[in-house]
């Protein structure tokens, strides 16, 4: 028989923090894929397919609002710092698999740099 603290983990939402290898082998065309840096930042470069949602904006919950609850979100930023702090609004407020790019785009660039 469950325990209702297994009830109440279960229905938690979970944060899950890979390496830039791992994080991009599982990006897809339908991939939810957003980049909390600064829309600045992002003109710089930005992973392919993603949308920009700057966690440091006021309306930051209201546009991550707009997605889908169900299935998975991945998110980045420019280190982890930030990607961590939009990760956490965003269990809090109901998602239930977030996928943090353990680095951000710093990492990212690193290792695609490395594997060429």
């Amino acid at each position: 028989m469950f325990q209702p603290f297994f009830f109440f983990l279960l229905f938690q939402g979970v944060i899950l923090t890979v390496p830039a290898d791992t994080f991009v082998s599982q990006l897809t065309k339908t991939t939810i894929l957003i980049d909390v840096r600064t829309p600045e930042e992002f003109d710089e470069g930005h992973l392919s397919g993603a949308v920009n949602l700057s966690v440091t904006s006021i309306d930051f919950v209201n546009q991550i609002n707009e997605f889908s609850k169900k299935g998975l979100i991945y998110v980045y930023c420019r280190s982890g710092k930030r990607s961590n702090r939009a990760a956490n609004l965003m269990k809090a407020d109901g998602f239930p698999m977030i996928i943090e790019l353990e680095g951000g785009y710093l990492a990212w660039q690193i290792t695609n740099s490395t594997a060429q």
